[in-house]
């Protein structure tokens, strides 16, 4: 072996390291981020539930629900959309939440998802965004008395 190949070896050590430290600080701080924005709405404070009382109420009425008590994703679309079409009803039954029933809601799901309360999950197609909820979320909604 000659020393430009130790010394390409060791670069390519140092960069492999250097890389793998990078995205796992990313990672935890990613992690850390998202614990500290659910710590701060642990209690669902008041405003937070005020400014998206109809979401939320109806969010809780479906986790009570026997038939959704496992469900933590979601599908916000039209109701014009083709939900049949759309071939959700093949996978049993799902949580849903429609444009036109809320003002706003994707707003309000951007609001949700700043304080790590659920996730976007990305686009099912062009007409149909999936959402996850957080399962310490589902904990506050059911336990949320009115």
């Amino acid at each position: 072996m000659d020393v430009s190949s130790i010394a390409v070896g060791f670069l390519a050590g140092a960069a492999t390291t250097y890389l793998a430290s990078y995205f796992l600080k990313s990672k935890t701080a990613a992690t850390a981020t998202t614990q500290t924005a659910f710590a701060s709405s642990v209690n669902l404070p008041d405003q937070l539930w005020q400014a998206h009382e109809k979401l939320l109420t109806e969010m809780k009425q479906d986790l009570d629900n026997p038939e959704f008590q496992f469900h933590r994703e979601f599908y916000v679309m039209k109701k014009g959309w083709g939900w049949s079409r759309w071939g959700f009803h093949r996978k049993g039954p799902c949580l849903a939440y429609f444009l036109d029933d809320h003002d706003n809601l994707l707003q309000q799901l951007d609001t949700l998802a700043a304080h790590g309360l659920i996730s976007n999950q990305g686009e099912t197609d062009k007409n149909t965004i999936k959402f996850r909820l957080n399962d310490k979320f589902v904990e506050l909604l059911r336990g949320r008395k009115d």
